[in-house]
Formats: C-alpha cells, structure tokens, sequence
C-alpha cells in the first residue's frame, strides 16, 4: 500500500465528456493546478466527488490518479454523462392522447434524463391513467440515440399498455353483525358494484372516492354507538371478468354505546340541566359522536353549548369531554367545563374596502362596541355584508384580537367587487319579434360624489323596445336604503311604457316607496309600502278590454322575510313574501279599481354536507279583482304564464313552453291573462365556483296554471315541466342563463301532442 503523502496538483484533464465544458467540469470539482493533496486519503477528492454528482448530469464520475513524478501528480476526472432528452415516440396510448402525456412528461429539449426523473413522469402519467380508472396501466420506455441531432440527444420511446378499465364487480364486506351487507354498501355512496340493471349508476372504481367511502363507513358506524369500530383491513383482487375487480373489507364493529349518565363539572353561569337541553342527550341514547361533538362546540343552527356561552361574551371558553366506560356497553361522559371571563367588544375595525364607505358597511354590522362578544352576531353580520353584494363573499373575513383580559377588538376584512350591470341586448320573442335593451344598474351608487359612488345608493335606468312600436318601455330609479342612517329606504320611480299583444296599451306614471327593516317578529322581517300615480291609455282591447283612457292611484304593502345566505347563490334559508296592492276602491282616487295579492315563497336546503350542492323549491300565487261588476282593470294587471317571462308585463315563468301561452284563451286562441296563478318549483342546484365568475348549474321540475276565476283553481290540473340549465354572473353585464324545458302538456299547438322541448335564454337580467 501506498504511504500516505503529500502531492502538489501538476496537471488536470477530463475524459468522457461530451456537451459539458471540461472547464465548468474542473470548477465544479473545486481543485486546480497547484493544490496540495494528501493522497492516498484525501477529503478534497471525497468533497470533489460530491460535487460533481450534485450537477445531476452524469451516470458516473470517478477521480484517477494518471501519473505521480516525485512531489507531484496529475489528475484526470472520468465523467459518463446522462444522455440530453430530443423528442417524444408513445405508442400504445389511446385513453390518454400525446399532447396530455407529454404535458405530464415536462421535458424540454435539451433537458438532462435522468432514471430519477422518467421514474417520476411514470408515477404522474399513472396517476392520469387512474383518474381515467385504468389502474392496471404498465409503462416502459427505452432511450434511444437520435441520429438527427447531437451526440448524446436521445428519443425518448414510450410504451403504454392500458389494460382494461376497472369497474367493481363484488363488495364482499366480513366481521358485520349489527348490519347487513346492502346496508353498509349504500353507505359506500360513490364505491357500487356492477349490477347490469342500475344503468344510471358507475361501478368504475375510484381510489380517491374509495377512500372516501371507507371514511363515511366509519362515520356511519360511529353515528350508530359503535365508537370502537375498525377496518382491520381491505384489499382488492382481480376477477375473471376483464377489467372486474372485488372490494374485501374485514371489519370489527364492536359494542354499540349507550349514555348513562352525563355529568357536568366547572359550570357556574349555566346550570346542567340548561347544558343537557343544548346537548340533546338522555340517559339511555345511542352514543352518535357526531351529534355529540356537533352539539357540543357547533351545529349549524348554532343550538349547540358552545354557541351558549361564546353567544353572550365567553370567548375563551372550552369544553373537554372525559369518556368513562360502564359495563360491557354504557358510558359516563364527564364535560369539563371552563368558562372563564366575559368579554366585551371594543373597537370594530374593517379593512380592504376601497370604494364602500365604512358607515355602509358598519350599518350592517349586529356588533357593535362596548356590548357582548357575540359570535351570533358576527355570522349575521357577515350574512348582511353578503347580502349587499359589493363583496366577494368568499372573502369576508371575521377576525378578533384580545386587548386584555376583559376586551376583543373585531375586525372584518373585505374585498370589493364590481356589482354594477350595464345591459345591452338583442333577442326575439314570439309577441314582439326583435327586441333589446339598453340599461345600467349602478348599486354602489352616491349622489353626493357620483364618479366615485360607495354610498350604498341605487340608480337604474332601463330602455326595452320590441319590434316597431309593438313593445317599449322606459323606467328612472333611485333607492336610498339607509335615510339618515336608519334601516329606512326611500326611492322614487318614473316609467313610460307601451306593449301590443292582444291589445294595445300604453302606461306613464311616477311612484315614490319607502320601506324599513322590523324588528319583529325578527329582524329578518322589513316592510315596504309604495303608492303610485299612473295613467293608461288602451288604444285598443283586442275586443276583451275596455278601451280608452283611465288614471289611477294605487297603494301597496309587501310584508317580507328574508333569511338567505346570499343574493346571488343562496344555499341556507328562505325568502318569504305577501304582496297587497289596491288601487281606486272606497278610498283612493282614480277610475282604475281592483285589489291584488301576490305570495312567494322559497327555501333554499343545503344537502350532501355541503353548500356546494342545494335543494331549492318554491311557491307562488296570485289573485286580481275588481272591488265591483263593474271595475276597470287595466289588461296588464291580469296574469299571464310560460316561457321566462322576460320583456312581457306580469308573466310568470314556465320553462317549457312558449312566452304568454298558459291561461285563459279568446276564441281567436289568443292568451287573454286570468285572475288567479298558482305556481310550484323544484330545483336541484351546483355551484361549480363564487369566484371570480359564480357559476351554478341547475335540474328542475316545476308546475303552474293561469285560471278565469277562483273557483275554476285546480292544482292537480297544472302545465308542467322538467329540464336543466345553468347560470353564470359576468360583470358588468349581469346574470347569464339558460334553460332547456321539456313542456309534457299540449299548450301551443293544441294538436294532442306534449309541447317539448324548448331553449330558454335570458341576458342582463338577474334571476
């Protein structure tokens, strides 16, 4: 063996090199001509081998010693390098195309290949062909030299072999005793067995779902009593069939839980029986961990203990259950509570608004300084800021800081976004033939500063025209919701408008409205009252209405309630509302007479744990009379129903069917418009985004019938009608929709035939 000496570096050389400069090779390596090297057993080519492997570019890289000339030595660094990527040869692909491969391939010409790197794009190429549910996917490749480019550039030859797709052909379930299979394979929600009947339901098998379901398995067995459930295993095995698989699981349910006793312990400010009331528990229940822990620190309704305590200042409380097991199958459940101090609000802050002012927005705060912590509050409050749609809902953001140990100062950041529409639209309708609009709705609107708005203030202006004369209308508003910052609003209204259908008609008036927030029976509750002066003119009665001349006065009330979590994509809580309106009658001026009541209803659920997902449905009904025998009525009072109800005065939507084509008919077949409406919806909503374009897509099933006279009211004698749709928010245009309605009665054609099918669009208009 060599003695250990020192040798002075005399010469350096590289060989095997092909792309990468000798010179960048040596400075890499960190030594020169000159060093002293202690050899055999030196660091320096020990930390010189080290760098040379971190480049990343070669396969292999070795440090010999060529010649030793007494004192001195020379050098010579071996380096193999790793071949440069050229191109792309895949074959065997048919699920997934080239340009998807090579995407998740992410090399660039040139590139270092390296078995590190394609063992990478395999895993992420693999991962696409699962997604597809080919999970039996084999990949290989093989570098080949490419003799069109340089030396050491190589086609990359990929070879796929898909295999079959998978679907799941058995669930076999074993340890189940308190359950029966088809009871837990239904909780398996998204993972189903092939059965050749179920056609609107997948078999594929997909491992992200999969994993999913075998959580809500344990959810589902938990919510039942069984707290010490497992799966002891799962595994899946190839069938006979191609592309079959079967799911085993093996799990252990073991005892169902009852509650004996539970004891509450640290309480001062609330007794236990008040504490057992907000828990829903009794001796003797199931032990649901689910409700439990939901009821314990926050349900959605906001009944459970910890909304007690953090609803009236106890911000820093906490309750810690402690389980005690009795017997083979009972618990005591011990909660320990602590309470600690209350606290007050002090200041409320708010950030990121750049246009609202701060007075609109803290208007609609419920917190307010020196009173309570509230956490009720803080969600109503945030529901209220959403509810003004100057905001991206997504980002309202509550916040607190603790000032000391009695005080929190609240902060609630916002981002604004533009809720301004400005309309201009074409279209054909089949009463009016062409017809647009032109409008703009500005609902961040002051009067005071006009150009840079921010007062909460609204002003409208709308210009409709249908073909020639046939159809026009103008209108001017202006809403001021908070007059001298009280929940009061006040707005005026002038509007000119003229439709020939059936009848010829013209309407010029002026309305002044005012309306304010109640406070009982809630403050969800407000009213609005209205009184408008108008005059008519029906240039022609279509041999229905009485023709000429007429003014009028009327007055009326909405009474409404509205509890929803947001205007554009509600998906918890109701909006309920009466209408009254009179006009002439006993007491108001004018020779215009009759009554009018409108309800609505609407509910928005919220289903499969999500807001993603809603269930909506709606009631609607109306009724219009004269006070006399002889009461004028003006034509566009009465009821008309179909199509989307857009561009037509008092029309009530009814996807599929044609505009104005449901009610009462004159002998010529016409549409005359009724008395009385009745109106049921159903609706099945998803939300695929709130940002930055809300876009939701929407299935229903809905029913309404227009009828002469209330005594004529048959609800099981409604047109109805099922289809889809989607809608879409694009500022400043506005909401964007469609619909395609299958109409299942005879309206239109009146030829014994279902009306069917029929496309429905609506623009720069928000419904």
């Amino acid at each position: 063996m060599r003695p250990v000496q020192k040798y002075v570096v005399l010469g350096l050389s590289v060989e095997g090199n092909v792309s990468s400069e000798p010179t960048a090779i040596l400075a890499s390596a960190g030594i020169s001509v000159g060093d002293t090297i202690t050899y055999p057993s030196e660091k320096k080519f020990r930390t010189a081998l080290e760098r040379l492997w971190a480049m990343k570019i070669f396969s292999d890289v070795q440090i010999v010693v060529e010649n030793i000339i007494g004192n001195g030595m020379y050098l010579v660094f071996r380096v193999n390098e790793l071949p440069r990527f050229s191109r792309w040869e895949i074959s065997g692909n048919d699920e997934l195309d080239e340009d998807d491969i090579e995407k998740k391939g992410d090399l660039k010409k040139g590139e270092i290949v390296s078995p590190q790197k394609m063992a990478s794009i395999i895993k992420k190429i693999k991962a696409e062909y699962e997604k597809e549910n080919f999970l039996n996917a084999a990949i290989e490749y093989t570098l080949e030299k490419d003799a069109e480019e340089k030396e050491n550039y190589v086609i990359v030859k990929m070879k796929v072999t898909e295999g079959e797709e998978v679907y799941v052909g058995k669930i076999e379930i074993e340890g189940n005793t308190a359950f029966d299979d088809d009871d837990l394979k239904s909780e398996l929600s998204e993972t189903h067995e092939y059965t050749w009947w179920k056609f609107w339901r997948s078999s594929k098998f997909d491992k992200k779902k999969y994993e999913e379901d075998k959580q809500s398995l344990l959810s589902f067995y938990k919510k039942n009593g069984y707290k010490d459930f497992q799966l002891i295993s799962d595994s899946t095995e190839n069938l006979s069939e191609a592309g079959a698989i079967a799911l085993r699981l093996h799990i252990n349910e073991g005892e169902q839980y009852k509650v004996r006793n539970i004891i509450w312990e640290g309480n001062s400010i609330y007794t236990s029986d008040e504490l057992n009331a907000r828990l829903g528990f009794e001796n003797g229940d199931v032990y649901d961990t689910q409700k439990f822990e939901e009821n314990l620190k926050g349900n959605r309704d906001q009944t459970d203990v910890a909304s007690l305590y953090l609803d009236n200042g106890y911000l820093t409380f906490s309750a810690e259950p402690e389980e005690q097991r009795v017997g083979e199958d009972s618990l005591d459940i011990t909660i320990h509570i602590s309470e600690r101090n209350q606290f007050r609000n002090g200041d409320i802050g708010i950030t990121g608004n750049t246009k609202t002012q701060d007075n609109v927005i803290r208007r609609e705060l419920f917190t307010l300084p020196s009173e309570y912590f509230n956490r009720a509050k803080i969600f109503r409050s945030i529901r209220q800021l959403s509810q003004l749609n100057y905001f991206n809902p997504e980002k309202i953001r509550p916040d607190y800081k603790l000032i000391d140990d009695k005080t929190v100062n609240l902060i609630y950041s916002v981002e604004e976004k533009s809720s301004d529409e400005v309309n201009a639209s074409v279209g054909y309708s089949q009463a009016f033939g062409a017809t647009g609009a032109l409008g703009f709705t500005i609902n961040n609107f002051s009067l005071a500063e006009p150009l840079s708005g921010g007062a909460g203030q609204i002003l409208n202006f709308q210009w409709q025209f249908g073909e020639g004369n046939r159809f026009r209308t103008f209108s001017l508003n202006f809403t001021e919701p908070w007059l001298y910052n009280t929940p009061t609003s006040v707005g005026f209204s002038i509007f000119d408008t003229r439709q020939v259908y059936v009848f010829d008609y013209r309407q010029t008036g002026i309305s002044g409205r005012v309306g304010r927030r109640l406070k009982w029976p809630d403050d969800f509750f407000r009213g609005d009252w209205e009184m408008r002066y108008q005059q008519n003119n029906t240039l022609s009665g279509g041999g229905i209405y009485l023709e000429g001349k007429t003014s009028q006065v009327s007055v009326s009330q909405v009474i409404s309630r509205n509890s929803t979590d947001s205007p554009i994509f509600p998906a918890v809580g109701s909006n309920v509302s009466l209408s009254t309106e009179m006009s002439g009658g006993p007491i108001l001026p004018g020779n215009v007479d009759y009554f009018k009541l409108n309800f609505s209803s609407e509910k928005y659920t919220p289903i499969l744990g999500n807001n993603k997902f809603v269930f909506y449905n709606s009631l609607q009904a109306g009724y219009v009379s004269g006070f006399t025998k002889d009461s004028k009525i003006p034509p566009i009072e009465y009821f008309f129903m179909g199509g989307t109800g857009i561009g037509y005065f008092n029309t009530i939507p009814l996807r599929g069917y044609e505009d104005r084509t449901i009610g009462p008919q004159t002998a010529g077949g016409a549409t005359r418009g009724g008395s009385v409406f009745f109106k049921s919806t159903v609706e099945l909503r998803y939300s695929l985004t709130l940002n930055p374009i809300p876009i939701y897509l929407l299935t229903f099933a809905e029913g309404g019938n227009v009828w002469d006279k209330p005594k004529e009211i048959d609800v099981f004698n409604l047109k109805r009608s099922i289809g889809f749709g989607a809608r879409l928010l694009i500022l400043p245009i506005g909401m964007i929709g469609f619909d395609y309605g299958y109409g299942f009665d005879d309206v239109y054609f009146r030829d014994g035939n279902p009306d069917g099918w029929r496309f429905h669009f609506v623009f720069g208009k928000g419904f």
